[in-house]
């Protein structure tokens, strides 16, 4: 028969098979559970760090997009302003070129056209003040007579500075034209321009 020491040296001998066996589960119970908070715990990292990255591009692609626009404006101000101030040099070139033509025989070609588009401007107005300045005084008076041989002409100066031309006004200071070589510049400014931008572009492109 089996004694009672050896049923409890086998009897403990099975609760230490058992509790090992137990043990050795719990163990790899816990070792499993770990691996997956560590490769939960990576994936939340990884997940993070592309969270991160991804907006660290967005603000870093908007803060590119906004200085490119930034810089986009700011030159093309910048070659505004400098068409604008060409533009206007341009312009007092042009003026300073005109006052070499007074009293050249294309000038005074030019004062006869001013004077024979009277009738076609003032029509009935019959009663006119021309204003011219000094030096071309003579010789427009001389030729207002053969062009305007109807009208009632009263001759006055033109404002002091003004580079050549004429005003011709009716009496009742309805219908004023203005041949001043300053309006014939200023009215003819956007085509001068329209040229000079196009050889400003070609030369840019």
């Amino acid at each position: 028969m089996i004694s009672v020491e050896e049923k409890l040296g086998v009897f403990t001998q099975y609760l230490l098979r058992k509790q090992r066996e137990w043990g050795k589960q719990t163990i790899n119970t816990a070792k499993d559970k770990k691996l997956e908070m560590v490769k939960a715990s990576g994936e939340k990292i990884k997940e993070e760090k592309r969270s991160i990255e991804e907006r660290g591009y967005h603000v870093i692609f908007r803060d590119k997009n906004k200085i490119i626009a930034q810089g986009k404006n700011t030159a093309k101000t910048e070659l505004l302003e400098e068409k604008s101030r060409i533009l206007e040099d341009f312009k007092q070139a042009v003026l300073d070129e005109a006052r070499n033509y007074v009293g050249t025989e294309i000038y005074r070609g030019y004062l006869v056209k001013c004077l024979e588009k009277v009738p076609s401007i003032l029509r009935d107005r019959r009663d006119i003040i021309i204003f011219v300045n000094d030096p071309d005084s003579a010789f427009v008076k001389q030729n207002a007579s053969k062009v305007l041989p109807d009208y009632t002409i009263t001759f006055d100066a033109l404002p002091a500075g003004t580079i050549g031309g004429i005003v011709v006004r009716d009496t009742d200071n309805r219908i004023n034209c203005d041949f001043t070589v300053e309006n014939l510049v200023r009215t003819n400014y956007k085509t001068i321009g329209m040229h000079l931008n196009e050889v400003m572009e070609k030369q840019v492109g």
